[in-house]
């Protein structure tokens, strides 16, 4: 019976490690994929946008759309910026596509990882949040969260393209520093990328070595800390600069990836921390008794 039991306890654990393990490389497979498909729309976005800004082009394509209608169709002939352009039109459409299938896996992996609980243990269920924490967290830092284009329609011309950007955590703070808004930059770099990277791999070492005497001083910091923290201020001001973008007539802007993977992040990140207390605090009950 004893044997059995120790067996069984055994199995059991193997099962949840291995468990643990598949959903954890299912989460970074379509976080990578979610994080190259972003890049490639961006790069895409970028060369179709850029394009629609040499009036010249314009002028050229304009002209060949009324010899086009005057002939009744017979002359289509398309230079190769106008075949460039329709590629690229394609490309993006494709993109998209996979960007919004990479979004849905993504969702549903997570819902899955906070359902785990009922089927993990309590130290399992805080190692898969703390390690699904710091993938989803550097793959939001580096992945485009938002596209804004500015453009203006001018008379015979159509729809000219002032500007595109496309933004990532890094390069927003980056954006930032060069042009000496250092206060700023320094603030979105200290509680968006430095304070949840040292609180994401705080928790997954007090998980792994939740007996370690400084355990639940190193939680109680953190929880303290996460109060002060700029991470939902950050999320709000980019959802307001989306709203305010797109309401112009003159402006569209477009919210990608990098900023679910960061949302994604801040559940789990709360989650574990109300986890690793527990897993911490049941630690230190037992050490005492």
């Amino acid at each position: 019976m004893l044997h059995n039991f120790v067996y069984n306890g055994g199995m059991k654990k193997i099962i949840e490690m291995i468990v643990v393990i598949a959903t954890l490389a299912l989460l970074l497979f379509f976080s990578y994929s979610s994080y190259t498909s972003a890049k490639s729309l961006e790069n895409v976005n970028k060369e179709y946008y850029e394009a629609q800004t040499d009036i010249g082009d314009l002028l050229k394509r304009r002209f060949e759309n009324i010899v086009s209608l005057l002939s009744f169709g017979t002359i289509k002939d398309k230079n190769s910026k106008a075949k460039r352009l329709d590629f690229l039109k394609a490309q993006k459409i494709v993109l998209q596509e996979r960007d919004k299938k990479n979004r849905i896996f993504l969702a549903l992996i997570a819902l899955g990882i906070l359902l785990s609980f009922f089927i993990l243990s309590s130290q399992n269920y805080a190692l898969l949040l703390g390690f699904a924490s710091l993938i989803t967290l550097i793959f939001g830092i580096i992945t485009p969260i938002l596209m804004i284009v500015i453009h203006k329609s001018v008379n015979y011309l159509g729809d000219i393209v002032l500007s595109f950007e496309s933004k990532t955590i890094i390069g927003t703070i980056e954006h930032l520093y060069r042009d000496s808004n250092y206060p700023v930059a320094m603030v979105i770099l200290l509680f968006s990328i430095i304070v949840p990277l040292l609180k994401t791999l705080s928790m997954i070492f007090v998980v792994l070595w939740k007996h370690f005497h400084l355990a639940p001083k190193v939680v109680a910091f953190f929880k303290h800390l996460g109060k002060w923290s700029m991470l939902d201020v950050f999320v709000v001001a980019l959802l307001l600069v989306y709203l305010s973008a797109g309401s112009s007539e003159n402006s569209y802007s477009q919210i990608e990836s990098g900023l679910y993977l960061f949302l994604i992040y801040v559940i789990f990140s709360i989650f574990t921390s109300i986890v690793v207390e527990q897993v911490v605090l049941g630690a230190e009950v037992k050490r005492r008794s």
